[in-house]
This record gives structure tokens, C-alpha cells and sequence, in this order.
């Protein structure tokens, strides 16, 4: 479990694979019976229409198993590790009446998971603190985040399961369906389902197959051709679930997955197969979701409340960062993380955290410009802007943006020098080919403005400026 794009502690590796959250979060196939074969004989009729509204609370139980192999390059060579996962959620979720959107807010009163990767066993779980989540359906995996604090990656993609419960009744045709009767769904709704950046091909359609004692049960399969960050990936589907004719929902869906996912840049490869169950059923508002007004719920519209929240495992540093951004390791005093855009590969960012032995010797922007530079060496061509200024924490913040070559090809370093006032400092590195520099935009800008001091400082040594490229 050493190669590069793979997290280099335990819980970060378990990262790459809960990005199955965006993976699929998806479980372990057992046998699952399908539809009844059993078909009315005479001409018999059902409305599959939802009668869920805004405002609407239901409870939500979830279970999540996952078998299979995590697949990486080593070399020339694919390797695989064989992985388990086993998660459960439960929690109260009320529908929002945003127009022209499906959206919710929910409090978990559970989101855990057992993880084994190559026969090591670890744990996720939701902090306390961010049990109120907001979800919305929109283009690709629904949006899910916390209004008053901000998620980690692990909280994301642990919560992130196919089969989200916001998007269930979308399964539903909307009209009268005769026993027997199939529709086919959109590639937006599987899109969302399967948590899913873009849909190239889809065949998924579901079948009614008996209406029992008020209720109407319902088959669905289908394959389908996708990507997530740009990563091909593939889908064979077969479920059921349960529609009350009285109550009008969807109150237990049932899903057998196969995936079947490339290597990425930041991700590994997939070969999994999974199950979800989800029982759904009206309850009552808790206080907690009674008291989540308007304000909080605004969230939904507002890029920063998307940010990831990151603190580095040594306990110096922490900040903020786009989800674009993914830590691919943070081991022996460095942190290094990729930004991922669309599938390419676009930047590479190393931190180090070092302290002053004599506070009151800090840097100047000169100084810092010399280091830069040196560490550079030949590869260095000029630099294009320099500046000092201080971020929303009052750390200072000096700046060097360089261009060069590397092997020919023109490159773009950004290097930041973030100082406390008792001596603490943060080196970054930011790495970019000179022609993807704009699709790398201001995606340091959170990192650099939220960058925070976490733990008193330990004397350490000037740090070496090593230039990062691809």
C-alpha cells in the first residue's frame, strides 16, 4: 500500500477507498431475491406518483456492505488488495422546499463504518458536531455538507452512499402503471443514485411486478458507462423496492451493485460488489431539525460552506480546500495533495511545517525570494509576481509566484511562506504546468487564507524549498 496516489496512513487509505462513498459506498453481494415472477391475469393498475412534500420527515435506515479489491499500479505492474466494508445510518430527514431542486436536511443519529483493507481493520464515524447535514440534487452526486461547520473528506465520503434517500422517489414514472408495466430512467436520476459525475450510457429501467396488501413492489436493472473525477467506470444494477399505494412513497429499496472502475490519479481502481438496504418511513420532526432555520439552510447556495476541512495528523496545521484538492499522503513532516479537474491532473501542492529557533528572525519577502529561487536551481526562469500580506488568521503571508522548465515543458510554481507571531511557519509549494495554470484558478486561495496554527511549535530545521513537479 505504498504507491504514491494511495494515502500514506491507514486512514487516509481508507479515504481512497470510502471515495467508494463517491464510489459507491456499495456492498457486499449476497443473494438478494428479485421480484416475484408472479404477474396479475387480469388487467390491473397502480398510480406511481410521489405524494412526499415539503416538509415532509421521515426516518431513514441504512445498511452498506462492500466486497471486493482495490486495484493500483506498482510499477508496470496492477496490484490488488482485497477490501470489506460494512456501514450503517440511521437518521431523521426533513424535504425542503427549494424550488425547481430536491433538497433536505437531515441529523444523523448514526454514520459508521467497519473497514478491512488487506486484513487491516479501521473505523469511520461522523464527529458529534456534524450530525446536521444538507443534501441537494442537482448535475452528477448530490451535494451534501454541514451549515454550521465544515466536513473532512472522510465525513464526506462516508455519508456519500448510493441510493441516497433524497433521490428515491425520482424512481417513481409519475403516473398509472399496469401490473407488468416498465419504465425506463433518466441518466440525471442514475447519474445521482449511483453518486456519479456524468452518465455516457445508460439502460436502467424498472418493472412492476405485484401490488400485496397495499403496497407496490417494483423490480429495477440495468448496466451503466460513467466516470467519477473523470475515471471511466461501469455498473451492473438489480433491486426492488417498495411503494405504499396509500401513503404514496417509497418506504424500502433494496440494491445489488458491480462496479467496475480504472486507476486514477488520485483514486484506485475498483472491482467491488455491493448491497444496500434502506428503510424509510413518516415519522415525526426531532427539535434538532425543527430548530435549523432558513439562515443555516442558505448554506446550500454558498461555495464556501463546500470546503473540506483538513488538519494534519502531526497536530501543527490545518486549513481549508476545495474538493478538488485530494491529500494523497501526509508522512515525515510533508503533505502532499493533487488537484484533480474533470479527470486531468492539474496541480500538485506540498506542505511543510517548520518553527523559527529565534521568532524574532522571521523571513523577509527578499530572503524568502533567495530561497525560492535557489531551491529552483536550473529550472528556474524568473518570477512574475512577488507580494506580503496577511491571512484571515493575521499570519503573515509572503508569496513567490516562478516560471521555468522542466524537461522542457514550462512550469508554474506558487510558493507561499505562512508565519505566526511566535515563530510557527508553513512552507507551500503549489506545482502547475504553465498551461493549466488557468484551470488551476485561485484553488490555493482557501488553502493560503484559512491556513491555521494548531499546536504549540517544535523547534525544527529551515525548511528546503524542493520544487514539486508532475
Amino acid at each position: 500500500m505504498c504507491r504514491h496516489w494511495i494515502k500514506a496512513s491507514f486512514a487516509q487509505k481508507i479515504r481512497s477507498l470510502l471515495k467508494a462513498g463517491r464510489f459507491a459506498l456499495i456492498g457486499f453481494v449476497t443473494t438478494l431475491p428479485l421480484a416475484s415472477a408472479h404477474r396479475a391475469t387480469a388487467a390491473e393498475s397502480v398510480e406511481l406518483s410521489s405524494g412526499v412534500q415539503p416538509g415532509d420527515v421521515a426516518k431513514v435506515d441504512a445498511v452498506l456492505e462492500v466486497a471486493g479489491v482495490l486495484k493500483f499500479k506498482n510499477k508496470e505492474e496492477i496490484k490488488t488488495l482485497p477490501t470489506v466494508v460494512a456501514a450503517r445510518f440511521a437518521y431523521e430527514e426533513r424535504q425542503l422546499g427549494v424550488e425547481g431542486e430536491r433538497s433536505s436536511v437531515r441529523i444523523y443519529r448514526t454514520a459508521e463504518a467497519n473497514v478491512e483493507v488487506n486484513k487491516k481493520p479501521a473505523k469511520s464515524a461522523l464527529r458529534a458536531a456534524d450530525t446536521i447535514v444538507l443534501a441537494r440534487a442537482g448535475e452528477g452526486a448530490p451535494e451534501m455538507l454541514s451549515p454550521y461547520t465544515r466536513l473532512t473528506a472522510d465525513e464526506l465520503e462516508l455519508i456519500q452512499i448510493p441510493g441516497n434517500s433524497l433521490l428515491v422517489e425520482g424512481l417513481l414514472p409519475g403516473h398509472e402503471v399496469e401490473v407488468g408495466g416498465s419504465w425506463k430512467h433518466d441518466d440525471a436520476l442514475v447519474c445521482g443514485l449511483l453518486n456519479l459525475d456524468a452518465v455516457s450510457a445508460a439502460d436502467v429501467q424498472s418493472t412492476l411486478g405485484e401490488v400485496v396488501d397495499g403496497a407496490a413492489r417494483i423490480e429495477m436493472k440495468g448496466t451503466v458507462s460513467g466516470a467519477i473525477g473523470g475515471v471511466s467506470t461501469e455498473f451492473e444494477i438489480a433491486g426492488r423496492y417498495k411503494f405504499d399505494v396509500k401513503e404514496r412513497r417509497v418506504t424500502w429499496l433494496a440494491l445489488l451493485l458491480k462496479e467496475k472502475r480504472s486507476i486514477g490519479h488520485v483514486e484506485p481502481g475498483l472491482e467491488v460488489q455491493a448491497r444496500v438496504q434502506m428503510l424509510i418511513a413518516p415519522t415525526t420532526e426531532p427539535k434538532e431539525l425543527t430548530e435549523v432555520g432558513e439562515e443555516a439552510i442558505a448554506a446550500l447556495g454558498n461555495e464556501n460552506a463546500l470546503l473540506i476541512s483538513y488538519d494534519s495528523p502531526s497536530g501543527r496545521f490545518g486549513f481549508e480546500h476545495e474538493r478538488r484538492w485530494h491529500v494523497m499522503s501526509d508522512r515525515e513532516g510533508v503533505l502532499s495533495l493533487r488537484l484533480v479537474d474533470r479527470g486531468e491532473l492539474v496541480a500538485q501542492c506540498n506542505v511543510t511545517a517548520v518553527s523559527l529557533s529565534d521568532p524574532d528572525k522571521r523571513p523577509t519577502l527578499a530572503q524568502f525570494q533567495a530561497d525560492v529561487r535557489r531551491s529552483l536551481d536550473k529550472n528556474f526562469g524568473q518570477f512574475v509576481r512577488v507580494s506580503e500580506s496577511s491571512n484571515s488568521n493575521g499570519h503573515v503571508v509572503l508569496r513567490a509566484e516562478a516560471i521555468g522548465t522542466v524537461e522542457e515543458i514550462e512550469i508554474a510554481w506558487v510558493y507561499y511562506l505562512v508565519q505566526s507571531t511566535e515563530g510557527r511557519q508553513v512552507v507551500l509549494a503549489f506545482t502547475c504546468e504553465q498551461g493549466l495554470l488557468e484551470r488551476m484558478g485561485d484553488a490555493d486561495q482557501a488553502i493560503i487564507g484559512s491556513l491555521r496554527f494548531t499546536e504549540p511549535a517544535a523547534t525544527a530545521a529551515q525548511p528546503t524549498l524542493a520544487p514539486t513537479v508532475r
